[in-house]
């Protein structure tokens, strides 16, 4: 078995249910402005870039105006959201969070999402404290599925790429992992696993509380 030395999170979809809430976001914004959006087309966006999901709805809906408008209102009314009624972690997050950190084990965050919404959401979780590393899309150049953000995060930390593991919900994230040579466990969110996800883990578990016993389990901690 190998010594484990860091963990590296995903964020959307893995360490919160976020992606309902950005699509009733999202939902309540097209409604209003009246843009024919459906969630078969939000689902396509899913494990994506902002940049990428908002400059196809530019060349889908051929509508400037109303898109902007789109982009607008959606962040309201996520912030919105978040401000009064905060954000739902996903099952077993903190008890993994605590283990790791009893391990003396680093962690990190690599996300799609920009840096302040990254912020937002591990700040009104209660647990940015518990993170050595954040890199956030706005800190590289291209999004998942290219590595550079596992790259970026991972030349954070010392150690090699077979002492960290990545925790991925979405397929991008996965292929991105896969691509940077780090091993990755899959915790499926809205998809469930493809024979590639298959593939290209290490391992997939339904939640974050496997997650944990798969590392005890299978790795060796200094502590």
């Amino acid at each position: 078995m190998k010594e484990l030395k860091t963990v590296i999170f995903d964020m959307d979809g893995l360490m919160f249910d976020t992606e309902m809430m950005y699509y009733t976001a999202n939902q309540k914004a097209a409604d209003e402005i009246g843009l024919s959006f459906t969630y078969d087309y939000y689902e396509r966006y899913i494990g994506a870039s902002d940049e990428e999901f908002f400059a196809n709805m530019y060349k889908d809906f051929k509508d400037d105006e109303k898109v902007d408008a789109f982009i607008e209102k959606s962040r309201v009314y996520l912030l919105d959201h978040i401000e009064s009624a905060g954000i739902l972690v996903k099952p077993g997050l903190k008890e993994l969070l605590a283990f790791l950190e009893e391990k003396g084990i680093r962690k990190g965050i690599a996300s799609s999402s920009r840096r302040n919404m990254i912020d937002l959401c591990v700040n009104s979780a209660g647990i940015a404290h518990y993170f050595d590393e954040i890199v956030s899309r706005d800190q590289v150049e291209f999004a998942k599925p290219s590595p550079e953000i596992f790259e970026k995060a991972w030349n954070l930390f010392d150690g090699e790429k077979d002492e960290t593991v990545i925790l991925e919900d979405s397929m991008n994230g996965i292929r991105a992992a896969f691509d940077a040579g780090i091993p990755v466990i899959m915790v499926p969110d809205l998809f469930q696993p493809t024979k590639e996800a298959e593939e290209k883990s290490l391992v997939i578990r339904k939640d974050l509380f496997e997650v944990k016993h798969f590392l005890q389990e299978n790795w060796i901690f200094s502590n």
